[in-house]
């Protein structure tokens, strides 16, 4: 009989616990996943590249996750962090793994197995498995079929200026987009890198994809056009530009599909 009391006893203490934990989340992606599997109620603080989904972007910010300082995270009073690889200096995760708190690192998601097994770890790690297996369920439903290749290029331009710019190549989120939807992408080199002015005019995308926040930054779609690094490609001149919400183009997150389409949607308009 005392057992069973102790259980329920335990019970009933640990479930409000676990519903009132302080979590601060640290890289878009995982707070794009963490609010979809419910337990965004138990967020109290993001970073700068959180800016999905719109209920996160209400919350105090930490920082950019690559430059965290322990005093800004601390300052929430969590009693979980989650930051993607890559966040903050090594001293500072020891500074904040000395407090105490629990801090969860997780390998940012380049391909969609990788956003899968993302999930499931959040899933497991928040005691959401069942949310996590139907969000899995869910997105593998409403993504696309890859389409086939055309005759279409693009760019994705990360940056562009008087230093040149940079672009999108193979193991990125931009070159999977890409990918998926049969578009040819001209940048070869792994990751992000500067891009050749010489090779991009002979190369000539058809189109060129940025992330919104890189655009607007530089006044909008026009200016963007005008800068320049682009100023001499065809595709700059008639600003043939697909602006991209930046999270959703460089993250892989739960609107994966809604990249696709959107881009999807962008090509066929480009081939008429």
């Amino acid at each position: 009989m005392r057992k069973c009391v102790f259980l329920i006893l335990v019970l009933t203490i640990s479930q409000p616990l676990l519903a009132a934990q302080r979590i601060v989340v640290a890289g878009g992606s995982l707070t794009d996943i963490v609010f979809a599997l419910g337990a965004g109620e138990n967020v109290v603080a993001v970073d700068t590249s959180s800016t999905s989904p719109v209920d996160a972007t209400k919350l105090p910010k930490v920082g950019y996750y690559r430059d965290l300082a322990a005093e800004g995270v601390l300052s929430q009073h969590p009693e979980l962090i989650l930051a993607l690889e890559g966040s903050g200096r090594p001293e500072v995760l020891t500074q904040l793994r000395s407090t105490g708190v629990q801090l969860n690192l997780y390998d940012k998601p380049k391909t969609i197995s990788e956003l899968f097994n993302l999930i499931g770890q959040l899933g497991r790690d928040l005691n959401r498995q069942s949310q996590a297996q139907r969000l899995i369920t869910g997105l593998k439903k409403t993504l696309p079929v890859k389409a086939p290749a055309t005759s279409l290029s693009a760019l994705f331009i990360l940056s562009a200026g008087d230093r040149g710019v940079t672009v999108a190549g193979p193991e990125t989120v931009p070159d999977l987009l890409f990918g998926y939807t049969g578009i040819r992408n001209l940048a070869t080199a792994p990751g992000y890198k500067p891009f050749n002015r010489e090779a991009m005019l002979v190369s000539a995308p058809d189109f060129l994809v940025a992330p919104s926040h890189v655009v607007y930054s530089l006044g909008g779609p026009e200016q963007f056009c005008q800068q320049s690094a682009l100023a001499l490609l065809p595709a700059a001149q008639q600003c043939k530009l697909l602006v991209m919400d930046s999270l959703m183009s460089m993250g892989m997150t739960t609107r994966l599909p809604e990249a696709i389409a959107q881009l999807a949607t962008y090509r066929e308009n480009s081939a008429l």
